[in-house]
């Protein structure tokens, strides 16, 4: 039986990693060994791939260490040149962990939450149930990361987004500051969870309500 990971964190020590987003025109038999082959053309290491349930969006996640920033630039000319694709984003990370930006994980279309088995234990206690999962998280967090400055602390809210406890709608930072907007909140346990997983990983983190979404500047 093949165990898929959906805690899809990375460790970005001394690598470049990045995913790309592809999305399709139209499906076709092929694609997806077609896309590969360009990554493979460029020493690009595909560490995962995940397409979607309609088909028509492929995800990949990748190490781009031995790729030159010119030849970057080339990959995603070469994957926009084939009429099936129909927009690729990609970006890359310098951070000491990674985490892919660009999934959120789903039920029959609904999304849905990612906890470990044995956290089902605390379903009926909404708030030790988010101290568990944010402790889990910050311990992962300060196994890859010796310190978390504001750009390691970007990449590293996002596993709430990859949880499934919010939607990170905008992160900025600036001056050595981060300041991230999150929505699509998971109520009761998602500003716990925050807080905890601040407090956890040593980050100085200010939450503020602004209309159904939280502020996070640390």
């Amino acid at each position: 039986m093949l165990k898929r990971e959906i805690f899809l964190i990375a460790n970005g020590t001394g690598a470049k990693l990045g995913e790309f987003l592809i999305e399709l025109n139209f499906d076709q038999p092929g694609i997806l060994a077609t896309l590969s082959n360009i990554f493979a053309e460029h020493d690009v290491n595909v560490i995962n791939v995940a397409i979607d349930s309609s088909r028509l969006t492929i995800h990949y996640i990748v190490d781009l260490t031995m790729v030159a920033d010119d030849q970057l630039k080339e990959i995603p000319k070469q994957l926009q040149m084939f009429a099936f694709v129909k927009k690729v984003r990609y970006r890359t990370s310098n951070a000491p962990l990674f985490v892919p930006r660009w999934i959120t994980h789903v039920i029959n279309g609904k999304p849905a939450l990612s906890l470990e088995k044995e956290l089902v234990a605390y379903l009926n206690d909404p708030s030790k149930l988010a101290e568990e999962i944010a402790k889990r998280d910050a311990k992962t967090v300060k196994e890859l990361a010796h310190a978390v400055d504001p750009v390691t602390l970007e990449e590293a809210i996002y596993i709430a987004q990859l949880r499934g406890l919010l939607s990170v709608e905008a992160t900025e930072v600036k001056q050595g500051r981060l300041r991230a907007r999150l929505c699509n909140l998971a109520h009761p346990i998602a500003r716990r969870y925050l807080e905890v997983f601040t407090t956890e990983i040593g980050a100085s983190a200010k939450l503020a309500e602004e209309g159904p979404c939280l502020v996070l500047e640390s």
